[in-house]
């Protein structure tokens, strides 16, 4: 009976959606729902994770107030991971604000607005350290914490493989228990999220973090495919807020790092 249900949503929004514009139904409906990333007062193990969340949260409000006029009328959903796209697709949401990385594999399920956010994979370093090139990665051990989505590691490893250079990637089952390994020279440098690995380097002085991104990851909105309408005035209102500096005043009010380009 589920599925029926299930099959039933996925023909008829586009349906729905089709009738009016996106925009014009979330007005009448007087509120934004947005997909955001877990509640903030359960425990994470991503050392950023109340920041990254509340910067978001705050951006789905100002997003709200520039779709509605008033940044309260927005419905915040709490889905699990594997849920927020599939749920944005059928409709369930009108989008999902939740660092999803603008990628050519996600771009084919979603439509993504301009980027609000760029991070990308780094490396944290013990206390003296020089910073680390790829290449100074040959023949060393790089460890990295064992993650249900995200996997910097295969990230790495793939980068190297490219560039024929042979690096040990280890993976270890907590955060702590990956640090412990960097500090016991079991490895040369723990790679991460720079967002997470800075967040950390801030709440334990004598760590460094690699002046320069492995690789940049920018984020963006997630929008369904066919909402023109919406993803143009979340362009607009992003746009808007790089402009006049406010989304880099935003981002740094959580204590992120801003790291997209001025233009």
């Amino acid at each position: 009976m589920f599925a029926r249900v299930v099959a039933l949503a996925v023909l008829l929004c586009p349906l729905a959606a089709g009738a009016t514009g996106k925009v014009e139904q979330i007005r009448a409906r007087g509120k934004l729902i947005v997909s955001v990333k877990n509640d903030a007062k359960r425990a994470h193990r991503d050392p950023a994770h109340f920041q990254k969340r509340g910067f978001e949260v705050e951006l789905a409000h100002t997003l709200a107030r520039h779709i509605l006029g008033d940044e309260s009328r927005v419905e915040l959903k709490i889905l699990p991971r594997p849920s927020r796209l599939p749920f944005l697709t059928l409709g369930t949401v009108d989008l999902v604000v939740s660092m999803i990385p603008i990628t050519a594999e996600n771009a084919t399920k979603v439509d993504f607005s301009h980027p609000y956010f760029s991070s990308g994979l780094s490396l944290l370093l013990p206390p003296n350290a020089k910073s680390l090139k790829l290449a100074d990665l040959a023949g060393k051990t790089v460890a990295f914490r064992k993650q249900s989505y995200n996997d910097y590691g295969g990230e790495l490893q793939r980068f190297a493989d490219e560039r024929g250079i042979k690096v040990t990637i280890r993976y270890y089952p907590s955060f702590d228990a990956a640090v412990k390994a960097l500090a016991g020279g079991e490895a040369v440098a723990l790679g991460g999220n720079f967002v997470d690995l800075d967040a950390y380097r801030n709440e334990h002085p004598g760590f460094i973090v690699n002046d320069k991104l492995l690789e940049e990851r920018r984020v963006g909105v997630a929008v369904r495919k066919g909402d023109d309408d919406l993803l143009k005035l979340v362009n607009e209102t992003i746009d808007d807020l790089k402009r006049t500096g406010e989304l880099k005043r935003l981002t740094e009010k959580w204590h992120l790092p801003y790291l997209l380009p001025a233009t």
